[in-house]
């Protein structure tokens, strides 16, 4: 007969059978995270305004790019002098999307992202246009909406 003194074996289907609810179990876990940070709504833009430079920065038919809270954003400044800006994070993967001159067009250097003048999507993987920020003038300051 054996004593209670002596430590008792661990069944082999027993330890399968720990081992297949603690995979399940870390496997739901895993899963369900997922699943809340998708569910979960986007960030809402935040109402805040960044100063981004003065007004002699930004020459007429200029294309800028500059930080927000550390985020890239294309400022540019029409031959009519209004200006517009829009995050510079490409919809698709959020690269830092570029102004290329030469074809007066925005372009994603990642996965051949291209968004017109008015940061429209008109080619590639990105799946909507470009954010567009407010942008104001006060007193010969130029100030873009902050990113959410």
């Amino acid at each position: 007969m054996a004593s209670d003194d002596e430590p008792k074996q661990l069944p082999r289907r027993g330890f399968l059978n720990i081992a297949v609810g603690g995979s399940g179990a870390a496997f739901a876990v895993a899963v369900g995270s997922a699943v809340a940070r998708f569910v979960e709504p986007p960030a809402q833009p935040s109402s805040g305004q960044a100063v981004v430079g003065k007004l002699e920065d930004f020459p007429v038919g200029a294309v800028k790019t500059v930080l927000v809270e550390e985020r890239p954003v294309l400022v540019f400044r029409g031959t009519d002098g209004q200006f517009r800006a829009f995050s510079a994070l490409c919809t698709h993967l959020q690269c830092v999307v570029r102004y290329v001159p030469e074809r007066t067009q925005i372009e994603c250097p990642c996965h051949g992202g291209v968004y017109s003048m008015e940061g429209l999507n008109i080619a590639g993987p990105p799946p909507r246009p470009l954010t567009e920020l407010a942008v104001a003038v006060n007193d010969g300051t130029v100030i873009v909406s902050t990113i959410g």
